[in-house]
């Protein structure tokens, strides 16, 4: 695996490699080889697989970490939470440092700091996976995005990801 310099020039390649490709799409369609009607899928990966790698690329120049929205305790020790579909309702599942599990439907500052939780912004490693946003078979394909994700390791450095973030901000106003 590549990572830093060497995996933004692997990414620039590909970059590269797919405008070329499509540079070839539009001369066959302009040569009446092919239609635009036929093309639309491909032409649409390959647009979002550029958009995809300069954001990879950008990710990289700037350290290989984006700050991430979670959940801790007001002494901001991060905790695991989960919305999760219930019988009631949404509601949140906090499993708190000490094991104890918290459930609650709060989204405020005063109502999370009832249950001794806040809203917390954490610097991480990111990277980037596709989500289809819950869409299915070709229309998730045509109509998906990627989006960051906390990574295990930074591909700026390529050094693996510590378990607690690398920096804890509050979030004002909530």
């Amino acid at each position: 695996m590549k990572y830093g310099k060497e995996l933004v020039e692997q990414l620039q390649g590909e970059i590269d490699r797919m405008k070329e490709s499509i540079r070839d799409r539009y001369d066959r369609i302009d040569a009446g080889w092919t239609d635009i009607d036929d093309c639309f899928i491909s032409q649409r990966c390959e647009e979002r697989g550029i958009s995809n790698n300069q954001d990879k690329i950008d990710l990289i120049n700037n350290g290989g970490c984006m700050w991430f929205g979670e959940y801790a305790t007001l002494d901001n020790q991060i905790v695991s939470a989960h919305w999760c579909n219930t019988k009631y309702g949404e509601k949140l599942r906090v499993e708190m440092p000490d094991g104890q599990v918290v459930w609650t439907t709060a989204t405020t500052a005063k109502g999370l700091a009832k249950k001794g939780l806040k809203q917390v912004e954490c610097l991480r490693p990111a990277w980037f996976k596709f989500s289809s946003g819950g869409m299915r078979g070709m229309m998730g394909v045509y109509a998906g995005s990627y989006v960051p994700f906390p990574s295990d390791i930074n591909y700026a450095t390529g050094e693996p990801a510590a378990a607690a973030p690398i920096e804890i901000r509050d979030i004002e106003g909530r």
